[in-house]
């Protein structure tokens, strides 16, 4: 028997879904990552919504929104799970802008989402899940990694800018979320700048998030003018190597699964692929 669960708060999410999302925790560390920076007060709510999908009284899986005008994230389940959640957010006349999650999860929900609700939709982003527990450090290091400071923020206002260009090129809010990124990786010391023999910042990544052993790194931009030279491969190893010498047992990506060349030299630095994400957005 199925039962979906709403929680009234992040707390009563985690307590009921913690131990499943660290089963696996390298795949779920978007979900899990979020549900921790809410926790810690470091991504601001509006409109969360939190649930557990319950088989026979154990949980099964488990779905995420911290902002209405973020996408719902869903945790793999099977397909009766999923039509008793569309059910209940139908029920709450819930409106969603987009979903994210496993590919086949996604997918389904997907599929059922817009047939009830008239809808169409547009695949946003396909991503591999990559993980490192060992960094294979490039050859012939000639530049070096520093962090980000507010002396910094133009630079890095350009280059989440370029990412956005580059990722999420039809991005309405694209603008905003620069800005909110910007302050949140200032703010929070997370921000790690690529600089050549030059003293060029030639790339840039950011020290995502977190979850209870492993940390996500995203954001990995090089500017075209420098691409073509291993910044791109160079600026993750020696993030990953930092965020493990703090004190993490391994490191996740998501790569844009059209990009063959991002999902190759992430390989080549150590990184393994462990699934694949899809992320629909919703067209009314």
């Amino acid at each position: 028997m199925i039962k979906i669960i709403t929680h009234n708060s992040l707390q009563n999410f985690l307590a009921a879904n913690e131990e499943l999302l660290l089963a696996q925790e390298s795949f779920h560390n978007l979900i899990l990552g979020l549900a921790y920076g809410i926790r810690d007060g470091k991504v601001i709510t509006s409109g969360p919504l939190y649930f557990s999908i319950e088989e026979n009284g154990k949980v099964i899986a488990c779905a995420l929104r911290s902002n209405v005008e973020r996408p719902f994230i869903v945790t793999q389940c099977p397909d009766y799970g999923i039509d008793q959640l569309i059910n209940v957010l139908n029920d709450e006349k819930i409106n969603l802008k987009a979903v994210v999650g496993e590919e086949k999860t996604s997918t389904y929900f997907k599929d059922q989402w817009t047939k009830l609700n008239n809808l169409n939709f547009k695949v946003s982003i396909h991503l591999g899940v990559y993980q490192c527990h060992k960094v294979i450090m490039p050859e012939n290091l000639s530049s070096k990694l520093i962090q980000g400071s507010k002396e910094h923020s133009e630079i890095i206002r350009k280059y989440i800018s370029g990412f956005f260009d580059d990722c999420f090129p039809d991005n309405k809010n694209a603008k905003e979320e620069v800005a909110i990124l910007l302050t949140r990786h200032l703010d929070n010391k997370t921000v790690f700048l690529l600089v050549n023999e030059k003293n060029e910042v030639v790339s840039m990544d950011v020290h995502a998030r977190s979850t209870l052993n492993g940390g996500t790194i995203s954001l990995v931009y090089t500017p075209p003018e420098y691409r073509g030279q291993g910044f791109g491969s160079t600026v993750v190893a020696l993030t990953a190597q930092k965020i493990l010498d703090d004190g993490k047992k391994f490191v996740t990506l998501f790569t844009d699964l059209t990009n063959p060349t991002s999902n190759s030299i992430y390989q080549k630095v150590g990184f393994v692929k462990i699934g694949q994400n899809i992320h629909f957005d919703f067209i009314n």
